[in-house]
């Protein structure tokens, strides 16, 4: 079985549009106030949700629910619940949002969450995890996983009216729905291969000591090299660098036998393109089903910031992959 990492193919007058729009995009940019920048990680977190940093502030849904359930240390986890409005739900999409481990909330893409829940007829269950540097690694995984526990017991079930059958996030959301899933397996040994039908990760980060592609990217789109590199030192600086090559910090250098499906999202404009391409090689290489797609032309973020038809691609390649394997 070949895996292909091509770009998919798109014309000439659609790939000079959009590489138009990211310059003017980067230009915008520059100069932009960045989390480091600020007094505090929390400071920062709250311009974000009042669209005080340059972006909008996030649009909710008012439908949106919420539960909070126990985590293994007594925290209690807030899980944001969407569900879909035309039809009944075939299941629930346990959500890791993006953000770096350092920013980001259950609530800042209820758009997109909602999107995906009406085409799918998922259930959206985002996961309020904790965030760094107040609260290092494992904790952001732990939570996930507490997370992902309850969805699959029997009062989760209940509660949330359908069983889980997709890991899914977003830059750092991408590694915690990888490396949620592969702690079910190891840690709690759930056969998640028949338990789940899909993992879907966009454009995450699986190498923590840092991919070729993400050491020799220039641009500031979203994500800069150093941004990057300032996130991971803020959820995994404690964690010497030689040692961050251990399976639990990296999912690249872990055991992916007996995985289920999985697809890496990625934009060719992207730091951590070699993250999802090699993610994807090890899926292949272990027996599991797998998908990588490569948007030429998009980067970092491009499904859940709108960045014209580079968005409406990436939500695409989505809906068709999770219809693909997730069953009714």
């Amino acid at each position: 079985m070949s895996l292909n990492v091509q770009p998919r193919p798109t014309t000439t007058s659609i790939l000079q549009a959009r590489h138009e729009f990211l310059d003017k995009f980067e230009a915008q940019l520059a100069g932009s106030l960045q989390w480091q920048d600020c007094e505090s990680p929390a400071a920062y977190r709250k311009m974000r949700r009042e669209g005080l940093n340059g972006f909008p502030a996030p649009i909710l849904n008012p439908q949106a629910r919420t539960v909070t359930v126990s985590a293994r240390d007594g925290h209690g986890i807030e899980l944001r619940i969407i569900t879909p409005t035309k039809q009944e739900s075939k299941g629930v999409w346990l959500h890791f949002h993006a953000g770096g481990f350092v920013i980001g909330s259950n609530a800042s893409y209820d758009t997109y969450l909602t999107t995906l829940s009406d085409r799918l007829g998922l259930t959206m269950v985002s996961v309020e995890y904790r965030l760094a540097p107040e609260h290092p690694f494992p904790t952001c995984l732990h939570d996930c996983v507490d997370a992902a526990l309850y969805t699959l017991s029997p009062i989760g079930v209940r509660q949330l009216g359908a069983s889980l059958k997709v890991l899914g996030g977003e830059s750092a959301g991408g590694w915690l729905a990888v490396s949620t899933g592969l702690s079910l397996r190891r840690d709690h040994a759930i056969d998640v291969r028949s338990t789940l039908d899909a993992i879907v990760a966009g454009y995450g980060i699986f190498d923590l000591t840092y991919t070729p592609s993400l050491l020799g990217h220039t641009r500031n789109l979203i994500l800069s090299k150093q941004g990057m590199m300032d996130f991971c030192e803020a959820g995994f600086g404690h964690i010497p660098m030689l040692e961050r090559k251990s399976p639990l910090v990296s999912p690249l250098y872990a055991d992916v036998k007996q995985m289920p499906p999985a697809l890496f999202l990625t934009g060719n404009v992207e730091p951590l393109l070699d993250d999802s391409v090699f993610m994807a090689a090890k899926w292949q290489q272990a027996g599991n089903e797998v998908e990588v797609a490569v948007v030429d032309g998009a980067c970092h973020a491009f499904t859940i910031i709108p960045m014209q038809d580079a968005t409406q691609e990436g939500l695409d390649i989505i809906v068709q992959f999770v219809q693909q394997n997730v069953g009714s």
